[in-house]
């Protein structure tokens, strides 16, 4: 996704983007056919608003080229023309370190040999929000469940819960979303490190986003039958700055009911990551996922019911129709997002596949 801002539009992006990965800042675009080329033009850019000559940068490099194959030598060519910028100037040069960088260099080159050289303006990757620090079980990380909420249509306006929460990802997501806080807000970005940071607009920037907090409105429910994993999920859950507004439950899935709706509501929503055996080698994979489907239907009238697995038998054995299933990708695992639509009424479920 592309887009053209000012400085604040990119302090901006790094601290709301619940489904981004990293922000990176285009520099400069050139076609290099040749070593020499490369050099030459990545010595010709200014580095000096974003690294100091006492600094640290590292390069991540990635290439489609035939000519410039190899990813490694990319990032030792464009190591050489930075630090060879400052020591022409001061006779000094920056050092090289991945962990304590203060300017990531993103280089991609195209089959075409079209060189696109950006500044990574988030540092760690947007999906480390800082309230997670150990987990339970097998979970997801912090991006994708925003994702499924999104695709799911949830905007804090209903009550949610998540049935299997394991470490709690699914619901601090959920609960940031339903006090419109921002994803940001407790973690650090690597244009703080750059030499042209402006303190006083990043200040002003998340105090906008500090006055938008609000208490969510409607009930957040975290259940879990592990203990322990809850525990986890509750020390995660309250580095959200949210963890007094949920409700915790340690019950067995099928005992669990819909929190009660305040006056005036119908449903709310459901959004669950449940074992599949290629995460977590679970056994009787069939009979938990049709526990789900007849709790679902039984519990869970007048909500909307979203599962995430790579269990196509499991998904098989939940014994109600989808009326969404989206594909998506769990790490290195293909899975389905499927929807139930659990109908306080008889009406009959249709199946659209997505």
């Amino acid at each position: 996704v592309m887009c053209k801002g000012d400085q604040a539009l990119m302090y901006r992006a790094n601290l709301n983007l619940r489904t981004g990965i990293r922000v990176l800042t285009e520099l400069a675009t050139f076609r290099a056919r040749n070593e020499q080329e490369m050099y030459d033009q990545l010595k010709a850019i200014d580095w000096s608003p974003y690294l100091k000559v006492d600094g640290f940068l590292w390069i991540d490099a990635n290439t489609q080229s035939e000519y410039h194959r190899n990813a490694v030598y990319l990032s030792q060519l464009s190591k050489d023309a930075t630090v060879d910028q400052f020591r022409a100037k001061t006779g000094e040069r920056p050092s090289v370190s991945k962990e304590d960088a203060d300017m990531t260099l993103n280089l991609h080159v195209t089959r075409d040999d079209q060189v696109s050289v950006s500044l990574n303006s988030s540092g760690d990757s947007l999906h480390r929000r800082g309230y997670r620090k150990r987990t339970g079980g097998a979970p997801i990380n912090e991006v994708l469940a925003a994702g499924l909420l999104t695709l799911a249509g949830y905007d804090g306006e209903v009550p949610s819960c998540d049935p299997m929460c394991g470490s709690g990802t699914i619901i601090a997501e959920a609960a940031m979303i339903a006090a419109h806080q921002a994803p940001g807000l407790n973690r650090s970005f690597g244009f703080e490190r750059w030499p042209d940071f402006d303190p006083a607009l990043w200040a002003s920037i998340r105090q906008e986003a500090r006055n938008k907090v609000r208490t969510p409105p409607h009930p957040i429910l975290a259940n879990d039958i592990d203990e322990l994993t809850l525990r986890l999920a509750k020390i995660s859950l309250d580095r959200t700055d949210q963890g007094s507004h949920i409700e915790f439950q340690s019950i067995p899935c099928e005992q669990l009911l819909a929190p009660t709706p305040l006056e005036g509501e119908q449903g709310g929503i459901l959004v669950t990551n449940p074992p599949y055996e290629v995460r977590l080698k679970t056994g009787n994979i069939e009979e938990l996922y049709e526990m789900m489907g007849d709790t679902f239907k039984t519990n869970w009238k007048g909500y909307s019911a979203w599962l995430i697995t790579g269990s196509p038998e499991g998904l098989k054995s939940v014994g109600l129709k989808t009326s969404r299933r989206i594909p998506l990708m769990n790490g290195p695992i293909e899975v389905r997002f499927a929807k139930y639509e659990l109908y306080a009424g008889t009406r009959k479920f249709k199946e659209e596949e997505e």
